[in-house]
């Protein structure tokens, strides 16, 4: 009796919570004062009633893993981290079997708070997310025309440099079109910025409406937008550029006016700078504008 009491003593000494349980019975035999302090004293009640109100062992008890089938020792230490809902805590528990000074096999079970640092990952894991969200956030807005929401021209030369690339690879063809708001300047001076700001916002919501989804569109700069239309060819981009240019001849300003753009198209060359495709299209553009605005001209068909 002395040495069980100087046995048990020493587990006092621990400053987390120890408890003993019978691995035939599942009976609770053995709770330290760490223990006694945060569950009340169990002994000799079922672990399972004791802890979690269970009519049953756990479907998560370990004793299983930790003796042999004629119900020795053997020889495994568990670690794993589990919420307790009685305590409303998260444990460390460190698990092992072992023989009791009685005789008897028992499970032991030391378990420590880590309810603070599971509260830290979690926040951790938050600002983590958090963090990914605005890195997101702001990959989108380093590509985003601020104004019209559309692409900026930093990625449209990107998807220029790719479309080319992939026509040098693989001849698969692209073409531009390059399209300028018609007398622009008077919408700023009649009606002032907010209402070139405004008419801006209504052509690149036509614009973006009207394209392929596999087209890229953007403003170029200025009152200047531009369409990528892989896998199109300069008929193709004609047409699309005639859509583009009949959506916008419906649209009013806010002002009160009727808004009108000139396309200029060109389809990519192998072995052509993006740059030349897209000034090809632009002289196309200039075209158009010296023929009255408000229609569509394409630059010279593409060599062979």
């Amino acid at each position: 009796m002395i040495e069980s009491t100087l046995f048990e003593s020493h587990f006092d000494l621990i400053p987390f919570a120890i408890y003993a349980v019978d691995v035939a019975t599942h009976e609770i035999i053995f709770s330290n004062k760490q223990f006694r302090e945060l569950f009340g004293d169990h002994r000799g009640t079922s672990c399972h009633r004791a802890l979690y109100d269970l009519d049953r062992p756990c479907a998560f008890c370990r004793i299983p893993d930790l003796v042999t089938r004629d119900g020795q020792p053997n020889g495994r230490t568990l670690v794993f981290e589990h919420f307790n809902d009685a305590a409303d805590c998260w444990f460390q528990l460190q698990e092992r079997a072992m023989a009791w000074p009685d005789g008897r096999v028992v499970k032991y079970s030391i378990a420590v708070d880590i309810s603070e640092l599971k509260k830290t990952q979690n926040q951790l894991a938050e600002a983590h997310a958090q963090l990914a969200l605005k890195n997101k956030d702001l990959a989108r807005l380093a590509v985003t025309d601020p104004l019209t929401g559309l692409c900026n021209r930093l990625r449209l030369d990107k998807v220029l440099a790719d479309e080319a690339a992939r026509l040098e690879r693989h001849g698969r063809i692209f073409s531009v079109i390059i399209a300028d708001i018609d007398h622009f300047k008077r919408i700023n001076d009649e009606h002032g910025h907010a209402a070139g700001d405004a008419a801006l916002r209504d052509l690149a919501r036509v614009l973006a409406r009207s394209v392929r989804a596999t087209d890229t569109v953007g403003r170029f700069g200025g009152e200047e937008f531009l369409v990528i239309s892989p896998e199109t060819d300069l008929a193709g981009a004609g047409r699309l550029a005639e859509v583009l240019r009949c959506r916008v001849a419906e649209v009013t300003h806010a002002a009160g006016g009727r808004l009108t753009m000139s396309f200029g198209a060109a389809q990519a060359r192998s072995g052509e700078d993006p740059s030349k495709v897209v000034g090809r299209a632009d002289a196309a553009l200039y075209l158009a504008k010296a023929e009255g605005r408000d229609r569509v001209r394409l630059a010279d068909v593409p060599a062979d």
